[in-house]
């Protein structure tokens, strides 16, 4: 009789101990595909900087069309030229640099619990930049 006791009043703690722990193994799969949707969005960012910085320092043409067209699957890139390379100076002079920001979105609830322990809001976008930065060349 005792034996069937203990096995009754252990029957409800499985489903007591899931309902405690799903919810942090739920915010930690949730902020793994934000982490790497947003690390992936940065280091897109970091190659479409290195990109506008080359052909700003080869003196190309469309410098922030061509720029934006490198940061493959973000939309909305800001790119700003803030050093250009001088046509028919001498090369070495100046650094071309150009930086990129983008405005990063979750997905997942991640950035709205974030915002209840201090994070920039609730759900509130994340900017991202890069900077790319090219000697000139002649």
């Amino acid at each position: 009789m005792t034996r069937r006791w203990i096995r009754s009043a252990d029957r409800g703690a499985a489903a007591v101990e899931f309902a405690l722990v799903l919810p942090l193994l739920l915010l930690l799969v949730f902020g793994i595909v934000d982490f790497g949707r947003a690390l992936n969005a940065q280091v897109t960012l970091t190659q479409a900087a290195r990109e506008g910085a080359r052909l700003d320092a080869l003196n190309q043409p469309d410098v922030v069309s061509r720029t934006q067209a490198a940061a493959t699957g973000l939309s909305g890139v800001t790119v700003t030229e803030v050093a250009t390379c001088p046509v028919g100076g001498s090369a070495g002079d100046t650094d071309a640099v150009v930086k990129v920001s983008y405005q990063f979105s979750f997905i997942t609830p991640v950035g709205a619990i974030a915002g209840f322990f201090g994070g920039g809001g609730f759900g509130s976008p994340v900017t991202l930049s890069a900077q790319g930065v090219m000697p000139c060349e002649s």
